[in-house]
């Protein structure tokens, strides 16, 4: 069968409309993720219900160090940091840490849901369908992905915008650190 150029074209245009409507698709540079002073304040005003129903607050991030991703799947630099978290994951009990994801795909829950199963990502995850303009990135000043939030024990920002070793390393040192004042046994 004869296809014309034009219908060439517009099977091109869309295929690449997602792309191109997707709430802008920013990728950060190192470090330029999540705004640190708006996270400061943030994370302390925390509410949001995972994929599962658990509602996140200040409290419940208390105890342990959890890392705040904020991702999606059309990043690539999120989805290349992806083996890198699930061996986190895999290191440290969840009583020591935990990654609470925030995904920023307009998409459904089932699409999310899907993903999240064939991937194997197993901490929880907030997804944001609003992408950028959802709560949790405005609140933590997200204009850019990926971006990491990290809360140590005690509930106080320990870092913003770490990848790869550099966020690697702050955990451990975290986690190893001896408790301090609010946290739990």
């Amino acid at each position: 069968m004869f296809r014309s150029p034009s219908r060439r074209i517009v099977a091109a245009v869309a295929a690449l409309a997602p792309l191109a409507l997707a709430p802008a698709l920013r990728a950060a540079p190192d470090g330029q993720g999540a705004s640190p002073a708006a996270a400061a304040g943030a994370v302390h005003r925390i509410e949001a219900s995972d994929l599962q129903g658990t509602l996140w607050t200040p409290e419940r991030l208390r105890g342990r160090v959890v890392l705040i991703d904020f991702w999606a799947t059309w990043c690539a630099p999120c989805l290349a940091e992806l083996p890198r978290l699930k061996s986190l994951r895999e290191r440290y009990s969840r009583d020591e840490f935990e990654i609470l994801g925030v995904m920023l795909d307009v998409t459904s829950r089932r699409t999310v849901v899907s993903w999240l199963n064939r991937h194997r990502i197993d901490w929880p995850q907030i997804h944001e369908r609003g992408g950028y303009n959802g709560a949790l990135p405005a609140a933590f000043g997200v204009r850019a992905l990926p971006a990491t939030v990290l809360v140590d024990a005690d509930g106080r920002i320990a870092g913003v915008n770490l990848r790869a070793e550099a966020l690697a390393a702050r955990i451990a040192e975290l986690v190893h650190a001896p408790a301090g004042p609010g946290t739990r046994d």
